[in-house]
């Protein structure tokens, strides 16, 4: 056995209702690393991700000190993908088995990852741009390509973003349309520039304290779009720009999607 986990491919969330050899993947190292929660390792796995094989995440989940969503997310991957099986400390969760089973499926199912769909939907509404009035109108319209709102603010933009590439509100609400700058940096972690991914969100901006931002917040974010760009809806009409087109970058915040 090497000493650092195997490299496992992971190309969706995993979860109710899923069907491929990427479920039989995970159910084999579930299986392996919790056999309490799934002692299936003797009986075959099939490639449908039922009620019994989501309640055995949820607790391996619990165990691994994961929210209990039932889901196997990227999070959850990466945390298997470093558990030895139970029965066999020498041997990883993973099997050799398994981690072909999960490369056979992502190489026969290539997909857009959700960072990529987050920033092709800021490139949809890019190129409607001319459509859409800037207004900070709340609560702001939900839409996803090919949906054109009529107006947005630069918080609506991000979020809206986000909502399109199937990414958890970046505000922590629940995509309620009520989100601005505060609610955003205060949900995702603060990184340096080369930390950055697509989809992450750079601020601009320090407030001297008019209602709704204490001193220092800032007021405005774009979508960083990846090659040192970024998409900002911060006046009429959006703009494609590099990333430091304002001097007064307040952070760069990334978030977990």
């Amino acid at each position: 056995m090497t000493t650092s986990p195997p490299s496992v491919a992971y190309c969706r969330i995993n979860e109710l209702g899923s069907k491929g050899n990427d479920v039989i993947a995970h159910k084999r190292a579930i299986s392996r690393a919790f056999p309490t929660l799934y002692p299936w390792w003797q009986r075959g796995f099939s490639p449908y991700y039922g009620e019994t094989f989501r309640n055995a995440v949820k607790g391996a989940q619990l165990i691994m000190k994961l929210p209990t969503t039932g889901k196997i997310d990227k999070a959850t991957h990466d945390k298997l993908r470093a558990r030895h099986a139970a029965n066999k400390p020498g041997e990883w969760a993973f099997d050799d088995y398994a981690i072909q089973l999960a490369k056979q499926y992502c190489l026969a199912h290539p997909v857009l990852t959700r960072r990529q769909k987050i920033v092709n939907a800021g490139l949809f509404w890019y190129g409607h741009r001319s459509s859409i009035a800037y207004s900070q109108v709340r609560p702001f319209q939900l839409c996803k390509p090919q949906q054109v709102p009529s107006r947005w603010d630069c918080s609506a933009f991000v979020t809206n973003c986000h909502y399109a590439g199937g990414a958890p509100d970046p505000n922590g609400r629940g995509y309620d349309g009520q989100g601005y700058t505060g609610t955003l940096i205060n949900h995702g972690h603060k990184v340096n520039f080369n930390d950055l991914e697509l989809g992450d969100l750079i601020f601009y901006g320090f407030s001297s304290g008019r209602p709704g931002f204490s001193v220092g917040d800032p007021t405005h974010v774009a979508l960083y779009a990846g090659g040192g760009n970024v998409l900002s809806n911060g006046r009429y009409p959006m703009s494609y720009y590099e990333y430091d087109y304002r001097r007064d970058i307040n952070c760069y915040v990334h978030y977990d999607i």
